[in-house]
């Protein structure tokens, strides 16, 4: 028969397995945890990742569209003045005012602080060297009829527009109901020309789709207002 000390000998040992059974399994558990914490780690990385990705590629989608939109906008802008252009070219061929020497004398006579502005422009449509361009402000550039008539007024007048308003002259010029030589006459379809008067008849003087010229003031879009410009 064993002996006490064997026989406890064989429960220590028995005890120190199923202690080691018992800590094993009990690890199962963190082990899992652990495994699951880190899959859900990188799912949630990667998940975050694809969310980036898409987002970038959302910001990219949306400037795209708003490119396009600009350009859209341009070419319409484009059409617009095309179309006037054609209108111009078919309908007010005889809205065409002659201005020759024989009138600047005359004006200058009757307008002499208009005198050099007077030449200018009749020297400009003769050389026909300003051409249309839409938001274009310079004689290089060309102009569209706002930003031409404000380079006449900012250049020959005492009046002072600001280029970053020379599309609200209806708005910051002085009104008046008696247009003189030198005064801005505003159309509807964004037209803004210089007033002229050759014995009691008005014409007008400006930039327009089919170029610089000179037009009876009744040449086609409906009158909005004259401004007065001083000289």
């Amino acid at each position: 028969m064993e002996n006490k000390e064997q026989i406890l000998g064989k429960f220590q040992k028995e005890e120190k397995k199923s202690r080691k059974r018992m800590l094993l399994y009990s690890s199962f558990p963190i082990i899992i945890t652990v495994i699951l914490i880190f899959g859900s780690y990188f799912t949630v990385d990667n998940a975050q990742n694809q969310v980036a990705v898409l987002t970038n590629e959302m910001q990219t989608l949306e400037t795209t569209v708003i490119e396009l939109n600009k350009e859209i906008i341009t070419k319409t802008d484009k059409l617009v003045e095309m179309e006037r252009a054609y209108k111009l070219a078919i309908n007010y061929k005889d809205k065409r005012f002659h201005f020759d020497f024989k009138r600047d004398k005359e004006l200058f006579s009757r307008y002499p602080k208009q005198t050099k502005m007077i030449t200018e422009m009749r020297r400009m449509i003769d050389a026909n060297e300003i051409k249309w361009h839409l938001g274009g402000n310079s004689p290089e550039q060309g102009f569209d009829s706002p930003s031409f008539a404000t380079y006449i007024i900012n250049k020959f007048s005492k009046t002072a527009v600001p280029a970053n308003e020379r599309y609200k002259l209806k708005e910051i010029l002085p009104t008046t109901t008696k247009p003189k030589v030198g005064d801005v006459v505003f159309y509807e379809q964004g037209y803004s020309m210089i007033y002229f008067e050759y014995r009691n008849r008005p014409f007008v003087v400006g930039m327009t789709p089919i170029g610089l010229a000179s037009l009876t003031l009744e040449f086609g879009p409906k009158i909005l207002g004259f401004a007065s410009i001083e000289y």
